[in-house]
């Protein structure tokens, strides 16, 4: 009897292995982006985040704007000139004509992946391909440009599938095995007392 319980458990652990992520819902991507931030001093925010850019700028806004956050908006041509220097460098704001001495610049960052997510049973396979969407949150103190915090999160979006078809296959061997495997348990029952 022991044998089959841990037969058992065995099979349903396979089902289990499948690696989940959470769902990409702007609504939660900005509660959690927010969560992560430290809105003592006052905030410059910078998203780059594709489609999902405007959506999640007005999330973050009006969450940090509930908890009491200074939001401060950047104002082109007002950048530091390290930044006017290097066209690659950071948009970073010149703190003295916002009468400011400290400040936060916030950065999120994605990156469009992809990962599979994959269902197993006894009988069958199958395997879908996701978008994963991989968020970097960076958190920079003004002026020392010193990085203090930096993150990352990464969500699914289940409901867009990437091109491709799924693949749901069984194997020619499968049915034999578990046919073989039924007998010997019933067999396992019948004999022993």
């Amino acid at each position: 009897m022991p044998r089959i319980l841990a037969l058992i458990l065995f099979l349903t652990a396979l089902s289990l292995c499948a690696e989940t992520f959470p769902a990409a819902d702007p609504e939660l991507i900005s509660s959690r982006i927010v969560e992560l931030l430290d809105i003592s001093q006052p905030l410059f925010l910078e998203i780059q985040a594709g489609d999902l850019t405007s959506d999640l700028d007005f999330r973050i806004r009006q969450q940090l704007l509930k908890m009491g956050a200074d939001l401060r908006e950047s104002l082109p041509g007002l950048e530091s000139e390290a930044a006017e220097d290097a066209a690659d460098s950071l948009s970073v704001p010149r703190l003295d004509y916002y009468a400011l001495k400290r400040a936060n610049l916030v950065q999120v960052t994605m990156e469009l992946g992809g990962t599979t997510i994959e269902r197993k049973s006894f009988l069958s396979y199958s395997s879908e391909r996701f978008p994963l969407y991989n968020f970097q949150v960076r958190q920079i103190a003004l002026p020392r440009y010193q990085l203090t915090r930096i993150d990352s999160l990464g969500f699914v979006d289940q409901t867009r599938k990437t091109e491709g078809p799924a693949l749901t296959s069984i194997k020619w061997f499968e049915p034999v095995l578990a046919s073989t495997v039924l007998a010997s348990i019933i067999y396992l029952l019948w004999t022993t007392e």
